[in-house]
């Protein structure tokens, strides 16, 4: 146990991110969980493609709604308690689903509304999440730290989550609301051991409450404004947004191609999702070793290429086994290229604007799978769900093709030079 600890989070990376890990790994169990619970919960109330990709996309809306303003909050207020006010309110909304489902009153009016509460919450607890990482992580060990993070939302979000969200709602539709609540509970109380760190004031001046929609603009302008003149950092969302869009696309019909062209029951989708996370836990087995041996550009261009690959192939597929090698693959370099967006992005931006730039990403992040997962929902509902993913395939050739040679310069920004520090970082500069 001692050696399992130690590999999944050594000395280095510190006592703080020990319990960010162990937070870590119940809240995306809770996430996981939800994976397949939901969109198996729409299923069941309608088989219209458009309603049911419009069950995804009303959950990231708030990241439109709120988003940029989660941005300014997570540099101006303790990330900790951002993280747990959050991470409760979530309890509250699933409890209410629970509830509605047990007793039969859920509908999909309803259900969207919660839907949007939910992913409310998630806007203002995900983005302080991802902020605080590199300030309790050394420049250094940012990328393993991002690694083990992205392994536990691996091995729960997309392992061991979906495949258990798949079977207990088999066995009733309301159980896996009830051990959701459970388990964000673990994770807020392994998070509150965490001392939430100071933000940097080095420019911004003290650390003020938002108290003004003018100061919020101004913060908000600000953040917009350091990105934009960082072009490795704006280039990276320009290249999330854009294949965010193309992955929503395939992403908002995925359960619809399982159980439609794939054949596969409830339990069948959840198990084809934890593929995909069995493929992530490679991937970051991998991930130490590839960061040593390759360059970042190498790496990002790889894992593009493969994204690519996957629309093609799903979409010519109708063989169980051939879809689970590709998710699998799917799996293996996502862990990689979020591993590497996450660390290019943490040794590039100073903390006092990470919250802000954060949001952008996030912004840009979900904003790409929203209009992916609409217009993949339209294009099904017209002329059926494979046509969507072919569509999902060109489109990210012309993406891919378009920003080949800009990658060299995003990989760059986040590679550590021999003092340690990023080469794109402001201390670099």
């Amino acid at each position: 146990m001692s050696l399992l600890l130690n590999w999944a989070s050594p000395k280095p990376l510190g006592t703080p991110f020990r319990f960010l890990l162990s937070s870590s790994l119940f809240s995306n169990l809770a996430d996981g969980i939800l994976i397949a619970a939901g969109p198996l919960l729409v299923a069941s109330l309608t088989r219209d493609p458009l309603l049911v990709s419009l069950a995804l996309v009303v959950q990231q809306l708030p990241w439109l709604v709120f988003g940029l303003f989660a941005g300014v909050v997570a540099d101006r207020l303790p990330r900790v308690a951002i993280i747990v006010t959050g991470a409760l309110s979530r309890v509250l909304m699933l409890a209410v689903i629970g509830a509605l489902v047990l007793t039969d009153t859920i509908n999909l009016p309803i259900l969207y509304i919660a839907l949007f509460l939910v992913g409310s919450a998630e806007v203002f607890t995900d983005n302080a999440w991802t902020s605080i990482v590199p300030d309790l992580v050394p420049s250094k060990e940012l990328g393993i730290g991002n690694s083990r993070l992205i392994a536990s939302q691996t091995v729960m979000n997309q392992l061991a989550g979906p495949a258990i969200g798949g079977a207990i709602f088999a066995v009733g539709h309301a159980i896996p609301y009830g051990v959701t609540v459970v388990s964000l509970l673990f994770a807020v109380v392994l998070v509150s051991r965490i001392t939430s760190p100071p933000v940097s004031t080095a420019t911004t001046g003290p650390i003020e409450t938002v108290r003004s929609v003018a100061r919020v603009r101004r913060d908000i302008a600000r953040g917009f404004a350091w990105l934009w003149q960082n072009p490795p950092v704006r280039t990276l969302a320009i290249i999330l947004f854009a294949f965010n869009i193309t992955y929503g696309m395939t992403y908002g019909v995925l359960v619809l191609y399982a159980k439609q062209r794939l054949g596969l029951d409830d339990a069948g989708y959840g198990l084809l999702l934890a593929v995909s996370a069995l493929g992530g836990l490679v991937g970051t087995a991998l991930y130490g070793r590839l960061e040593r041996r390759f360059s970042y550009t190498s790496l990002m261009r790889t894992c593009l290429a493969l994204e690519t690959v996957l629309h093609l192939v799903l979409a010519a597929t109708a063989n169980v086994i051939v879809a689970g090698l590709t998710m699998f693959v799917f799996g293996m370099y996502t862990v990689i290229w979020a591993t590497l967006a996450s660390t290019i992005r943490g040794r590039a931006v100073p903390s006092r604007m990470r919250g802000r730039v954060s949001s952008v990403y996030f912004l840009g992040m979900i904003g790409g799978m929203a209009v992916g997962t609409f217009a993949g929902g339209l294009i099904g509902q017209g002329f059926g769900i494979v046509t969507t993913i072919w569509v999902a395939f060109g489109a990210s050739i012309l993406i891919l093709a378009l920003v080949w040679r800009s990658l060299v310069h995003v990989g760059r920004a986040g590679e550590v030079r021999a003092d340690g520090e990023a080469a794109g970082s402001p201390a670099a500069s």
